[in-house]
């Protein structure tokens, strides 16, 4: 009899410690946050595998646009005409190279942008159909579309775009295969701006050139 009852001691004993565990458990017991759990507000703990608010806003902002206003193209310089007509921006790295008849010339690596002022009383598109032997002349393997009216610099001129085969690179010295446009802006008191912008046709960027051409004022 005295057996029995120290064994059934000892199982009471056993079950209260069961049921003790048991209720630690359902009492959140341990310290550590289970996996999927809902970030806790007042703590700041975050579920497993979840960003940090810090990570979580990188993930959905707007990555960063290489180009004219992400930084990735040369800074420009503006350039302003010493006799007061014009100015316009340029990269800043490029140099002077101005060839006879031009107001100006700045060039890079086998890329240019060229300005010539005249007097006419034609329409922008009219001087630039009557303009297109000088620019075969000066451009060999000329290949040019039709010329067309065209919003630049503010006003209404004229475009044609075309591409020639640059005689000789700075940089490999071979013939370049190369793209440009020529626009025609008219002026105050019957001027009109020849704005040439060329560069490798492999590289060619028709939307780089009207923003070069865009930045173009009479004075």
């Amino acid at each position: 009899m005295k057996k029995r009852t120290k064994t059934m001691r000892w199982l009471g004993l056993g079950v209260l410690g069961i049921t003790a565990a048991l209720l630690l458990g359902a009492c959140g017991g341990g310290e550590g946050t289970p996996e999927g759990r809902v970030p806790d507000t007042a703590t700041g703990a975050t579920a497993a595998g979840a960003p940090t608010p810090a990570n979580a806003a990188a993930s959905t902002s707007a990555p960063v646009v290489q180009g004219e206003q992400g930084g990735g193209d040369a800074p420009t310089t503006t350039y302003s005409d010493p006799a007061g007509q014009f100015r316009f921006q340029y990269p800043q790295t490029w140099g002077k190279t101005t060839q006879p008849g031009e107001a100006i010339r700045f060039t890079g690596a086998d890329e240019f942008i060229s300005v010539t002022v005249t007097t006419t009383t034609q329409a922008p598109v009219a001087f630039a159909q009557a303009d297109a032997a000088a620019l075969t002349a000066s451009s060999p393997g000329f290949k040019g579309a039709a010329v067309k009216t065209y919003k630049v610099a503010g006003t209404n001129g004229a475009m044609v775009a075309y591409t020639w085969e640059l005689p000789k690179s700075a940089v490999t010295g071979k013939p370049v295969p190369s793209s440009g446009n020529r626009y025609y802006i008219p002026g105050p008191g019957g001027k009109i701006a020849i704005f040439t912008y060329s560069s490798p046709t492999r590289t060619y960027d028709p939307a780089g050139a009207d923003d070069f051409a865009n930045t173009f004022k009479w004075l």
